[in-house]
């Protein structure tokens, strides 16, 4: 696939890396077009974010949250909208630090907590609140890797979206860049990643 904008020149061939790196949006428009169009898969992209988390609530307590929203979608135009996170999909922060935590542990979802423990000022804790698995990501460990691979890259390849803003930092950091849309008024650029243990 190719990403091409109005800002930059034609960058050639990419891989789904590349894309991710660069968050090349007619990259995965086409994916989004080809899986609604062409394999009758319309709904594959639809199901794999509500794997992630997306879509629904993340059973956080002591606080309110809303679910987001995915649809499956029903025309050319929302596949491909939806192939890039906009259109009818609506997201919450929590959730996408949900799944960014699954991706960087190694592929399990867990119910976001307040609270880790309560303890008195000495003595043993009186409560540990342990942690609750809502689910595995459905990646083989082989897809997990390269999407790892991918989320480095968009902070430390000198194309990668994140790259120039996250220079200098003394700890290495995976994630992603986006653009989240209200449909009115200006668009809000966020980053969601996570930093990488030295083992």
């Amino acid at each position: 696939e190719t990403c091409n904008s109005s800002s930059e020149l034609p960058s050639g061939l990419l891989t789904l890396q590349q894309g991710l790196m660069r968050s090349c949006n007619p990259y995965f428009w086409n994916i989004g077009w080809d899986l609604f169009t062409n394999l009758d898969r319309g709904t594959d992209i639809a199901n794999m974010a509500r794997a992630f988390g997306l879509g629904s609530v993340t059973g956080i307590e002591q606080i309110e949250e809303e679910a987001g929203q995915i649809l499956d979608p029903t025309s050319e135009i929302d596949a491909v909208n939806q192939a890039i996170g906009q259109g009818d999909v609506q997201v919450t922060p929590l959730q996408v630090a949900t799944f960014m935590a699954a991706i960087a542990n190694g592929g399990t979802l867990y119910r976001p907590q307040l609270i880790e423990e309560i303890k008195p000022v000495e003595g043993d804790s009186k409560l540990v609140f342990r942690p609750e698995a809502n689910g595995t990501l459905l990646l083989r460990k082989e897809n997990l890797d390269i999407l790892r691979e991918a989320l480095l890259m968009v902070t430390q390849n000198p194309k990668g979206t994140a790259a120039f803003n996250l220079r200098g930092l003394q700890f290495d950091v995976a994630g992603k860049t986006g653009t989240a849309e209200s449909g009115s008024g200006k668009s809000h650029a966020w980053f969601a990643g996570y930093t990488l243990n030295e083992e």
